[in-house]
């Protein structure tokens, strides 16, 4: 499991020698960016969704601490590289998960990584739980966990307006032309979604008929979709999809 990380130091030779250490040491670090302030550091962490932020505290302007006010919800974890031991105490307060110390001591920060690591995978192992739960409370709209790389994003079904295959993988749409890009076959999106009017109008497209907005009546047929994409039917999948549809009123004014 790589662990998406980025470094806030105002020194540049701190953000370097401990990127070099990590890409030596701890290859389950992946580092997505580097900030050379707070201000930037907070820029940074909005854009790049981090799971863990390497946070240097005393820092011109505005130290780690002060970066770390702009964040009500903290969906990253922290472990403070400081020259200053005194400020351990804090960094406790503000829940970090470790701190290691200047110059960086190459097994303590692998033991704050494993550390992390082990949170990491702990969050996600109990947001599956919550999911499941909120699964069996909610039977007509579930949220789905689709796997992307190294994390499980959880969307809700009735949100997903049509899945692409290609080979073992799944392209996942939405509105706004936002998708995802899953590994997991369509067959296996079909048999999850077929109960929540999904249907498979093509070897490679399956689609939600609820975000359908019309049908058009050339070849197989086409259908357009509220995010404005035009999906052909195959031929032999023809009659079931406008039978489906039928039943959903979706197409009555066509036929």
């Amino acid at each position: 499991m790589k662990i998406k990380s980025i470094i806030v130091d105002d020194e540049k030779n701190g953000r370097e020698n401990l990127a070099g250490i990590l890409n030596q040491y701890c290859p389950e670090i992946e580092l997505l960016g580097q900030a050379d302030s707070a201000e930037s550091g907070i820029s940074l962490i909005r854009k790049c969704n981090p799971e863990l932020v390497f946070l240097d505290i005393e820092m011109p302007k505005a130290d780690g601490f002060q970066l770390l006010e702009h964040f009500k919800d903290f969906h990253f974890e922290v472990i403070f590289v400081t020259a200053f031991d005194n400020y351990a105490i804090k960094a406790i307060r503000f829940s970090a998960t470790d701190y290691i110390l200047k110059p960086i001591n190459i097994n303590e920060l692998k033991a704050a990584v494993e550390t992390v690591a082990a949170r990491i995978r702990q969050k996600m192992e109990n947001q599956r739980m919550k999911e499941l739960v909120y699964n069996i409370s909610q039977p007509q709209n579930p949220r789905i966990g689709l796997p992307t790389g190294d994390r499980i994003e959880f969307v809700e079904v009735e949100k997903i307006i049509r899945c692409q295959g290609e080979g073992n993988y799944t392209h996942i749409y939405f509105k706004e032309s936002r998708h995802l890009f899953v590994a997991k076959t369509l067959v296996e999106f079909e048999d999850l979604l077929k109960e929540y009017s999904f249907l498979r109008v093509h070897k490679t497209h399956l689609v939600n008929l609820k975000h359908v907005v019309s049908y058009l009546k050339n070849d197989g047929g086409i259908l357009q979709l509220t995010n404005g994409d035009s999906i052909s039917i195959s031929r032999r999948r023809k009659e079931t999809v406008l039978q489906e549809m039928k039943i959903m009123n979706k197409i009555k004014t066509f036929l």
